[in-house]
C-alpha cells in the first residue's frame, strides 16, 4: 500500500515545489525592470500546446480551449492572425497557452495552465530579423478528476481576463 502512495506523493511533492518557486514569476504579468510590455501590439497570433490524447479521452477538447482563446480576444478588441501572418507584421506578438497536466495512480490529473505572451524584439537588419522574449507570463495550476475537464476551461478564462486587463490599461482601451 506505500508503494502506491509514493509515485502520487512524488508528483504532488513536485508539483508543490514548482508552484512555489515559480509562482513569484507566474503571477507577475510582466518581468521585472519592465515597464509597458503590451503597449503598441496590435495583431496576436495565438497557439495552444500540451493537450495530449490522454486528455482528449477525458473530455479535454483542444479546439474548445483554442476557440474560447479567440471568442475572448475578439470580444476585447484584439486582432487575432495565424502564427505564419505574425512573422511579417511588426507589431503582432505571440500568445502560447501552455497546459502540463500528469495522472497520479489516484486517477486525478495536476495540471499546470500557463499563459505568455512573446514579443518581437527587433535586430535592427535589413532583412526585418527579430527575437522574441516572453515580456508577460501569468500561470494556474490545480487538481481535476477525469471527467471536470471545466476546470482547464476555467483556468485559461481567467488568465486571458488578467491578460486582457494588462493589455487594456497599457494600450488606453477598456477591456470588455
Amino acid at each position: 500500500m506505500a508503494g502506491d502512495a509514493a509515485p502520487g506523493m512524488v508528483v504532488r511533492r513536485w508539483l508543490l515545489l514548482a508552484s512555489l518557486l515559480l509562482s513569484p514569476l507566474a503571477r507577475a504579468g510582466a518581468p521585472e525592470f519592465s515597464y509597458m510590455t503590451l503597449n503598441g501590439i496590435t495583431h496576436l497570433a495565438c497557439v495552444l500546446e500540451g493537450v495530449t490524447p490522454d486528455l482528449t479521452s477525458f473530455g479535454v477538447r483542444g479546439e474548445q480551449l483554442e476557440h474560447l482563446v479567440q471568442e475572448k480576444l475578439a470580444a476585447a478588441h484584439i486582432a487575432v492572425i495565424t502564427p505564419a501572418q505574425a512573422v511579417t507584421e511588426p507589431r503582432a506578438a505571440l500568445l502560447e497557452a501552455r497546459l502540463v497536466a500528469n495522472k497520479d495512480p489516484h486517477g486525478f490529473y495536476h495540471y499546470g495552465m500557463k499563459l505568455n505572451l512573446r514579443q518581437k524584439i527587433p535586430l535592427g537588419n535589413q532583412a526585418g530579423g527579430y527575437v522574441s522574449e516572453i515580456v508577460w507570463s501569468d500561470g494556474e495550476s490545480g487538481m481535476m478528476q477525469f471527467n471536470e475537464s471545466f476546470r482547464l476551461h476555467n483556468a485559461l478564462s481567467g488568465l486571458l481576463d488578467k491578460f486582457i486587463r494588462d493589455f487594456a490599461a497599457q494600450n488606453g482601451t477598456a477591456p470588455p
